[in-house]
């Protein structure tokens, strides 16, 4: 990591400074105190120390992820501290609530109502690339896309609020897609997405979902990560940092509480045991990486000429003054570049580097604690995306 950040200082003309910024928060504060604008790209639970220290030193932050519970009890500091931290700008969550925002004031504009908003997302490895039993590789946060599925969803269909359980049983709220036929989805729901009856002021939605897309059978492997504990809320001791080298089968006969001095027939008999007979699902886990980092040696996309590609749908049922109902489509579907830039990183990293720019000259007035919901912000941002080749297509039906 050191020898990275020394050659992107060279590369961009930066003076790149490492601190751990769990532990060392004096230097954390004197370094923002020096800055005009933060943009804290770190995991999820560090961005309340960084607004802390934004809020003591009053300069602007901003964010690509989620204005976590933790973040927006400091959203009254933020408010009294004059600044602004703009939180969700990068592509789930970001470029999907710029494109709900847009579609929604423009129906407002006209005196229609949302009746329905259906979102799916998804970052996935290229077709071509997707050739492992999960069907995926990561792109971003390991422990974001696996720990994902162990959360509980909760979602508003037809007028019924809808509760998912994680875990084991997310499997049950799986659901094929039926567009892009030739890309072979599946949909799981995302998060609470009631609650984007408010943040989008859409009270008049009987169905609102956010869900996660990826290629088809890859809930049903990663369930058998599940039924295994090779994905669990709890840590393993075995797999701490300062634990002894465990190998793959080691740790599978640890999981399944045989000794490590099984053959190779006896630990496969116990694993499709507590698979409860699935073929698919052992395929999955009969690959032998080390066992400490088998999420990079088996799905990380790291291969020469390997690519991603991130697939965006967002569905709205639109009743105007009439009494027709438009539905309404935007779909994003963007490449990762061969030894460039992921679609990834372009797709979260672009919208936050525009709303930094704007930040800094003076396109945002606005104060206090928010995520990308005005058209201040997704206006401009919607507009310039476009010259850096993320183009979105809209469709629309009318019925009676």
């Amino acid at each position: 990591m050191k020898n990275q950040i020394e050659q992107l200082g060279k590369k961009y003309n930066i003076n790149p400074v490492s601190l751990y910024v769990g532990k060392q928060e004096v230097k954390l504060s004197s370094l923002v105190a020096t800055q005009d604008l933060v943009i804290s790209l770190l995991p999820y639970v560090l961005h309340p120390l960084v607004a802390k220290a934004c809020i003591a030193s009053k300069v602007n932050m901003i964010t690509a992820s989620y204005i976590t519970p933790v973040l927006k009890e400091l959203e009254k500091s933020v408010e009294d501290a004059g600044i602004t931290i703009i939180g969700e700008l990068g592509l789930d969550p970001g470029l999907d609530h710029m494109l709900a925002m847009e579609t929604i004031d423009k129906a407002k504009e006209v005196g229609a109502t949302i009746e329905s908003y259906v979102s799916y997302c998804g970052g996935l490895p290229a077709p071509e690339h997707s050739d492992n039993p999960l069907r995926y590789k990561f792109s971003w946060s390991p422990v974001g896309v696996l720990m994902n599925i162990m959360q509980p969803a909760t979602y508003l269909l037809n007028g019924k609020v809808v509760n998912v359980v994680g875990g084991v049983s997310f499997l049950d709220s799986v659901t094929p897609m039926d567009y892009f036929p030739g890309l072979n989805l599946e949909s799981y729901p995302n998060r609470d997405s009631t609650k984007y009856a408010e943040i989008y002021g859409i009270p008049s939605a009987h169905t609102l979902l956010r869900g996660t897309l990826r290629y088809k059978g890859y809930a049903k492997a990663l369930n058998g990560f599940v039924k295994l504990g090779l994905i669990n809320r709890d840590a393993f001791p075995a797999l701490r940092p300062d634990a002894n080298p465990l190998s793959w089968k080691e740790l599978l006969c640890d999981l399944v509480g045989i000794s490590s001095s099984s053959k190779c027939d006896v630990l496969k008999e116990a694993v499709f045991k507590k698979l409860e007979g699935d073929n698919t699902q052992l395929e999955a886990v009969e690959c032998q990486p080390r066992a400490k980092y088998w999420i990079n040696d088996y799905l990380v996309l790291s291969s020469p000429g390997e690519k991603d590609m991130i697939v965006m749908r967002d569905n709205f049922g639109i009743r105007h003054p009439s009494g027709h109902l438009e539905n309404k489509t935007i779909d994003l579907v963007v490449y990762g570049d061969v030894n460039g830039f992921s679609a990834m990183a372009k797709t979260v990293g672009l919208p936050t580097a525009m709303a930094a720019k704007m930040l800094l000259d003076g396109e945002i007035q606005a104060k206090g604690l928010m995520g990308p919901f005005s058209k201040e912000i997704y206006g401009p941002i919607l507009e310039r995306i476009k010259a850096e080749g993320i183009m979105y297509t809209t469709q629309s039906t009318i019925t009676p």
